[in-house]
């Protein structure tokens, strides 16, 4: 079996993770024609917006994340093709507690939530999916809020670029790419860093050979060494 076959089997294994089945269920019972497409950086909904759909995405990269008062941001999640959001709304959630903002160009479609819950009613199996895929988040941001508490910004970034390429990666011919643009901003959100720190541990990595950034775009060349750096190895 080569690297490429086990990178493939992999990224398999955290679609189906992500709640796959669930958003095979909804493009199936949602009209192609009701997806509705997002430019960069658009905001679908924010903190105290009323809203009572589920979103599945079509395609492209939704960003989900925390602001405070102060308007500072931690993105708590990327999600891709295939994915949902939105679904605290299946649990009482009635305004919404954070930003849903598009990453890279999108297709949704969403559904409202009594569709769901009918849907749900009919396939009694997407109850468990459902509860499944509550646990999931909510063990990642757990890890998300340790990482935050007891590392330091070289290891959390570490541990990020491995969630990414696990993720979104890309197999190239110069290692593992990140499969969508990301600034060093972003990555800051993603970690809760300020840019210039999470630039300056970007440097380190690159200088190490253990990545090459480009314009946007992040390719991760030994994983092997990035593993070492996040504790993980």
């Amino acid at each position: 079996m080569n690297n490429f076959t086990v990178f493939g089997m992999r990224m398999m294994s955290e679609r189906e993770r992500n709640g796959s089945h669930i958003a095979e269920e909804l493009a199936q019972a949602t009209s192609p024609n009701n997806g509705r497409i997002y430019k960069k950086g658009e905001i679908i909904y924010q903190p105290g917006d009323a809203d009572d759909r589920v979103y599945y995405i079509k395609q492209g990269k939704i960003k989900l994340a925390y602001l405070d008062e102060s308007g500072r941001k931690l993105t708590l999640a990327i999600l891709g093709d295939g994915e949902i959001f939105g679904e605290m709304v299946l649990v009482g959630e009635r305004r919404r507690e954070h930003l849903a903002q598009v990453l890279q160009d999108a297709v949704l479609l969403p559904i409202e939530r009594e569709k769901f819950l009918d849907l749900i009613a009919r396939k009694p199996w997407l109850a468990l999916e459902i509860i499944a895929l509550f646990g999931k988040r909510a063990r990642d941001i757990e890890k998300k809020l340790e990482d935050l508490v007891f590392k330091d910004i070289p290891t959390r970034l570490s541990r990020q670029l491995l969630r990414l390429i696990h993720e979104h990666g890309e197999e190239t011919q110069e290692g593992i790419q990140i499969g969508f643009k990301i600034t060093h901003k972003e990555l800051a959100d993603l970690i809760g860093s300020a840019r210039e720190n999470t630039t300056s541990a970007l440097n380190r990595l690159a200088r190490e050979g253990i990545l090459d950034k480009k314009r946007y775009r992040i390719i991760i060349k030994d994983e092997g060494k990035l593993k070492e750096k996040s504790g993980t190895s």
